[in-house]
């Protein structure tokens, strides 16, 4: 009966070695790395900050086309951009409001945005 708890015992001490040596080398010697994950599968406030991104760069470049494009991503441009404010984890800076509503003005009044996207 001794000898049967004991293995018990070891079989359970090694179980939680094992359990702890995994916990410790997945999350700290080799994390996992996500790397050019989709802008969909974010979590919905790194979605809202990929969204504030775009916004800022449009503001920076012009690029109407590519801002668009990468709104698209997300589901229509128009909408993704209007729902920010509510979406967004933190409180958006004037910076990133006037881009915002600069790209908002853009995508409503281009030609591509009232005859939908392909």
């Amino acid at each position: 009966m001794r000898g049967r708890k004991a293995m018990i015992g070891m079989i359970g001490l090694g179980l939680l070695i094992g359990v702890g040596a995994g916990f410790l080398l997945g999350r700290y010697v080799w994390p996992v790395r996500y790397i050019d994950v989709a802008p969909t599968e974010l979590h919905p406030d790194w979605q809202a900050e990929y969204v504030r991104m775009v916004a800022l760069a449009y503001a920076r470049d012009s690029d109407l086309a590519l801002a668009r494009a990468r709104l698209a991503l997300l589901g229509d441009p128009l909408v993704v951009l209007q729902q920010l404010p509510s979406r967004s984890p933190a409180p958006l800076s004037p910076e990133a409001r006037a881009a915002i509503a600069d790209l908002i003005r853009a995508l409503g009044s281009s030609p591509a945005s009232s005859g939908g996207s392909p």
